[in-house]
This record gives C-alpha cells, structure tokens and sequence, in this order.
C-alpha cells in the first residue's frame, strides 16, 4: 500500500510504459501533483493533475477511470512552516 494520498506532490521513478496503450508517460524526476487515487487489481492507480493519461478506450483518457500505477512515484515530503521555526530555535548550552 502507498502513502501517496490525494494533494501530495510526487516525483517520477519510472517512466517506462507497461502496457501498449499507454502512450501519455509522466517524465522521469518530473514532479506531479495528486488529483486522486482508487484502489485497482490490488495496487493504486494515480490520477495526476498536470498530466491526462493514455485511455484503455483509445486516446486522451476520458472515462476518468485511467491513471498510473502509484508504485511508479515517490511523496515529495516538504517541510512546513512549523517544521522549519523548530530546526532554527536556538539550541541550549550544555551546563
């Protein structure tokens, strides 16, 4: 099971299409934002925002039921503001 979830930023670890329809490939190290993800044939499939893909149907997807697997994508963890304010707090002075 994946970590990704809906509204996480992803990077691209695998390009390479799998299947012959798949025509529309995201960009090795390219980073995408998560539209969504549902559950398909016991993995994750990822529906991405900047980019539509290859239907099972033929051409640009249109069924909405089409994406990529969520095993070819890494979360891009990103610090928050709170994360950063506690690395900058001044450290105490051993006694």
């Amino acid at each position: 099971m994946s970590d990704i979830t809906t509204g996480d930023i992803v990077e691209c670890v695998d390009d390479t299409p799998s299947r012959p329809e798949s025509q529309v490939m995201p960009n090795l190290g390219g980073l995408y934002t998560v539209t969504s993800i549902r559950p398909v044939d016991g993995g994750q499939s990822v529906r991405l925002k900047e980019l539509t893909p290859s239907c099972h149907l033929g051409g640009t997807c249109s069924c909405k039921s089409c994406g990529w697997d969520a095993g070819r994508f890494r979360k891009v963890y990103r610090p928050n503001g709170e994360l950063i304010a506690s690395l900058t707090r001044k450290v105490c002075e051993p006694a």
